[in-house]
């Protein structure tokens, strides 16, 4: 699982295995079932989850109880609940397996304690902080802007993979949408 995290790590570090062997006890690895909690409502977390593998997504329940997606999640994406990390509170999401994954942790404290020992490391969190933010931004204005039809063009442009491996019911409540509108825009 080293080469996977490794190779995520790519485009930012250029780690020999000697260097990436000082700071390696700071990443926990494992593997999670379909179905299978990152983390729950409810729940506190300092964790950053890093995919390794498979998919995942971000949900929370509606006052009516629905499950409402709020973001997916694949191959060399983070999830984590920022609300809880930042606010020491319980989490109002929900974090799941879609597939089988591959996952890295790391907690805050660990990944503060590599950014005071090398700058590189706040060059990474500042990178992926931005384009969390820029994702996040971008899907509040497709609802906006963009009708649902729109929404799935995007999708399937920017991440065609999800088409194939993510549930009808989850890339529809993701798009803001019921399955069945969803099916019909597919077909």
């Amino acid at each position: 699982m080293i080469e996977l995290l490794l190779e995520c790590l790519k485009d930012d570090f250029e780690f020999s295995l000697e260097e990436f062997s000082t700071i390696e006890r700071h990443f926990v690895f494992y593997k999670k079932r379909k179905r299978d909690f990152l983390l729950k409502e409810g729940g506190q977390s300092a964790d950053y989850f890093l995919l390794l593998d498979g998919y995942a997504r971000t949900f929370y329940l509606s006052e009516a109880g629905t499950e409402v997606t709020i973001e997916l999640l694949g191959k060399g994406e983070f999830a984590a609940s920022m609300y809880s990390i930042l606010k020491g509170a319980p989490s109002f999401e929900n974090i799941q397996c879609i597939t089988d994954c591959l996952v890295c942790k790391i907690a805050e404290p660990s990944f503060e304690a590599l950014s005071l020992k090398d700058p590189r490391w706040i060059r990474f969190g500042m990178k992926h902080l931005k384009q969390a933010l820029l994702k996040k931004e971008e899907r509040i204005l497709s609802f906006g802007k963009l009708k649902g039809k729109a929404r799935y063009a995007k999708l399937i442009a920017e991440k065609p993979d999800f088409i194939h491996h993510i549930p009808v019911q989850y890339l529809a409540s993701y798009l803001g949408m019921k399955p069945e509108s969803l099916s019909r825009i597919r077909s």
